[in-house]
């Protein structure tokens, strides 16, 4: 049941990933020259030919509107991922929530056995005919209880870095990752000769 849950999940996270990644831009820009007249083959005579760029109703893909960080962290730490959807991450959505549920479920076994060896080593030490197993079920414990504690620790650990994912992902969401950097730099080497 829980390897069919996981595959539906993975399954799910994956479509929804590549149904919103698509990118659909509506930018247009129109080039029009200052020689020609709109909807006419009239040709103005003029000294220069200029282009001119039309960008009433443009949208560029570069210009992003802001996200808040604040709101993308109380959006995931009320529900793990939701801040990703916020800040348009989709890809790590199925990493927070595949983490979340092999944490959650290896902890979760870890507790039974934990509570399992706890009752024999309780009932060992009651029962003096079982007095050969106490040391078995005594370190059989003691381990049960240390790997679910690890598990614990991971989970929150998920948990925490869901929600500094979502921050860093909706702050950094108008960055601009372009080649252009704005600026130049000339560097000059002079070797002197003699």
């Amino acid at each position: 049941m829980r390897n069919r849950l996981f595959t539906f999940l993975c399954i799910a996270g994956f479509t929804l990933f590549f149904a919103l990644s698509t990118n659909n831009s509506d930018a247009q820009i129109r080039v029009s020259s200052a020689l020609i007249k709109p909807d006419s083959t009239e040709v103005i005579s003029s000294s220069q030919d200029t282009l001119q760029y039309e960008f009433s109703n443009m949208k560029l893909s570069d210009e992003k509107n802001a996200k808040s960080g604040n709101l993308a962290m109380l959006f995931s730490a009320i529900l793990p991922g939701s801040g990703q959807i916020y800040a348009h991450r989709y890809y790590t959505i199925p990493l927070i929530w595949g983490f979340g549920y092999y944490f959650f479920s290896k902890y979760k076994n870890a507790d039974e056995n934990y509570n399992r060896y706890k009752a024999l080593y309780s009932q060992s030490l009651v029962d003096s005919t079982q007095f050969a197993f106490t040391r078995n079920y005594k370190d059989n414990r003691e381990s049960w209880h240390n790997f679910r504690d690890e598990m614990g620790v991971y989970l929150v650990l998920t948990y925490i870095l869901n929600i500094i994912d979502a921050y860093v992902g909706a702050t950094l969401y108008d960055f601009s990752v372009s080649d252009e950097l704005g600026g130049s730099a000339n560097l000059r080497f002079q070797i002197p000769l003699r």
